[in-house]
């Protein structure tokens, strides 16, 4: 398991990645019923950072730190300590994130905003802590950032665990802001409509000082999806959305050159994509 902080520079602002926890040796039909390990075999760029020998691939749960502009912005923040959940992986865990995000140099206190690109646990989690036998806010200085129709969905189920847990809290302590798809959140980032994995999932860029930078959420889960865009996730809500959605934002990526950053990536998870016949490659760019 790869858990050094990572951080890349994109003009004036810096990417830190957390991480909450990397599993490897995952065989890939798991995740994605499309594939075999002899169809990741076939990119030996996978292999090199992102798979093993066997064709099985690793993946990751992490979360984002942006400081720009003044700015402190938690993206994605993981799946959280002591949550509920049916999946045996991630119920009732305890790893070290808050750990790794404190000697990152960071404080709970001085996020001012979260990010979420959509509300699956795995991206909500360290919205709130257990205190006095309820969930507290970790972030209480931070405004939340959901998009309506993310938040129309986790309503429509408010007695399931991760939004009676993660989500709940932060709106009756007044913290939570609905925002659009396309939304301008100052400081140089601006979301982007990206449905398909969930009805309301939304990417995030990022420019500073004529760079730019793509965080891609879960549009794409795992580097070889660049090569195998075809491949839909078990969790895609409507898979050929989402594939529409990988196609072109893998598309832009290539012809801008943006840095490129995909929440489950692991190992090595920013760097450029390439176009690579009439499909793509992920190019690693090294963290500081």
């Amino acid at each position: 398991m790869t858990t050094d902080t990572q951080r890349w520079t994109v003009g004036d602002a810096i990417i830190t990645s957390v991480v909450e926890d990397e599993i490897a040796h995952i065989p890939p039909e798991f995740f994605f019923p499309a594939a075999t390990a002899s169809a990741v075999r076939s990119h030996p760029w996978v292999l090199a950072d992102y798979a093993d020998s066997d064709g099985n691939i690793t993946l990751r749960v992490q979360a984002l730190i942006i400081e720009h502009a003044g700015r402190t912005v938690l993206v994605d923040p993981c799946v959280g300590n002591f949550k509920t959940s049916e999946l045996p992986f991630w119920n009732q865990q305890e790893w070290s994130f808050m750990d790794r995000f404190i000697a990152a140099g960071f404080s709970p206190d001085a996020i001012d905003t979260v990010v979420h690109t959509h509300l699956h646990a795995d991206h909500i989690g360290w919205d709130t802590r257990p205190e006095g036998g309820a969930w507290v806010p970790t972030f209480p200085g931070a405004r939340h950032l959901y998009t309506a129709a993310e938040m129309d969905l986790v309503q429509s189920a408010s007695d399931h665990p991760s939004y009676r847990e993660s989500i709940l809290p932060i709106v009756d302590a007044g913290l939570a802001d609905i925002v659009s798809c396309d939304a301008d959140l100052g400081a140089g980032l601006r979301l982007e409509p990206t449905p398909g994995h969930t009805p309301g999932h939304v990417s995030l860029w990022l420019e500073s000082d004529g760079e730019r930078a793509f965080l891609a959420g879960d549009i794409l889960h795992h580097p070889v999806q660049c090569a195998e865009p075809t491949w839909a996730e078990i969790g895609d809500a409507d898979a050929d959305l989402a594939r529409m959605h990988r196609r072109r934002m893998l598309s832009a990526a290539a012809e801008s050159g943006v840095l490129f950053i995909a929440a489950h990536f692991p190992n090595r998870p920013a760097g450029r994509v390439q176009v690579d016949g009439d499909i793509w490659r992920f190019v690693p760019e090294p963290g500081a």
